[in-house]
């Protein structure tokens, strides 16, 4: 009876582990959904499914049945997220975190299946890592301006990455966070936790140690898009901030770069410059916006490689979020003409 009891219970974790895979940057230790974009896969036969969970903090994640339209829950809470009623035959489900690290964090319990559960989601064999702050995140986006940002209007699968990687056929991946830079973090009168992006891009998971990631080789990806910058070149007269050197951010761009460089060699990298800089603000004499690219433009030059490009993101118009952020409109038209470089680059 007792060896009955272990062959049970190892085939049911062997049928769950064939049935669910986490998808994004999630760490398989804790199953802990933080970064934006992070979630999970499954496919059931049956007529409804449940993903059993706990949270901390406040989560809006989406999911899409059968590569359908994506339901969007603006607040998660309780113990469980339940698929609805489908017809009976077989489905697919994606589900995906919409907000950001700093909102909160879900981890994901077992899935359980009106039915039974089949095996898991083949995944696309593109992939893409995005790495970037509050735009790539999506903070704001489903907002307009005056509002105030919240996990419900953070909407990451409306943001030009993950329209980008769906226009192309290709699983992503996303480390962002609201207010990082490369070299300082946003300003807004008061010190940062001092914590940048390169810190943050070696978590697994977004609250774990540095340096915890492992890089795993079932990830792979082809593409990397860095879009840092909005928070290292932003400064206002009041309170004051002296502004950034550009070399200074040319060079720590390059070191991240060739960090990354020595796991992912073969990879394509494309960098952004942002939609919130412009070079009327915060006077023309600073140029903000051409500073940025120019600096970026360096960059490219001295690592003197093929697989390195710039992708324009021209300063946006006065339709914005919160806190001045892109809305789903800029984001959607980015995303066109981010594909569109990939597309050429990697001749996909």
């Amino acid at each position: 009876m007792f060896c009955s009891t272990l062959i049970l219970s190892a085939l049911a974790i062997i049928n769950y582990a064939q049935a669910a895979r986490l998808v994004g940057r999630v760490n398989p230790s804790t199953s802990e959904l933080t970064w934006p974009s992070t979630g999970v896969s499954f496919s059931f036969s049956g007529t409804s499914a449940s993903i059993s969970i706990t949270h901390w903090g406040e989560n809006s994640v989406s999911f899409s049945i059968d590569g359908g339209n994506w339901t969007v829950i603006s607040n998660v809470t309780g113990t469980s997220i339940t698929i609805p009623s489908v017809t009976p035959g077989n489905h697919t489900v994606v589900l995906r975190k919409r907000s950001e690290a700093n909102q909160g964090s879900v981890f994901i319990g077992k899935v359980i299946a009106n039915g039974t559960l089949g095996l898991d989601i083949v995944p696309p064999k593109r992939q893409i890592e995005f790495i970037g702050d509050s735009i790539t995140v999506g903070y704001g986006l489903d907002g307009v301006l005056p509002c105030t940002n919240t996990a419900a209007l953070e909407d990451n699968p409306k943001t030009y990455a993950a329209l980008a990687a769906d226009a192309l056929g290709a699983d992503y991946s996303v480390v962002a966070w609201s207010g990082k830079g490369l070299t300082r973090n946003y300003w807004g009168g008061v010190a940062d936790d001092a914590v940048l992006m390169p810190e943050l891009y070696s978590r697994y998971g977004a609250n774990d140690a540095d340096n915890s990631y492992t890089f795993p080789t079932s990830w792979d990806p082809s593409a990397i898009i860095i879009n840092l910058g909005t928070n290292d070149f932003s400064y206002t007269a009041t309170p004051p901030r002296a502004p950034l050197n550009a070399t200074v951010f040319t060079n720590a761009m390059i070191t991240f770069i060739q960090g990354i460089q020595k796991h992912y060699p073969d990879a394509w990298y494309f960098l952004m410059n942002s939609p919130m800089l412009s070079d009327g603000y915060p006077t023309a004499e600073d140029a903000q916006k051409t500073t940025q690219t120019s600096a970026l433009k360096s960059v490219i030059t001295q690592l003197n490689s093929t697989k390195i490009q710039l992708v324009d993101w021209p300063s946006q118009g006065s339709d914005v979020g919160c806190d001045y952020h892109p809305n789903a409109a800029t984001h959607a038209a980015e995303g066109v003409v981010l594909a569109a470089a990939i597309k050429a680059a990697l001749r996909w």
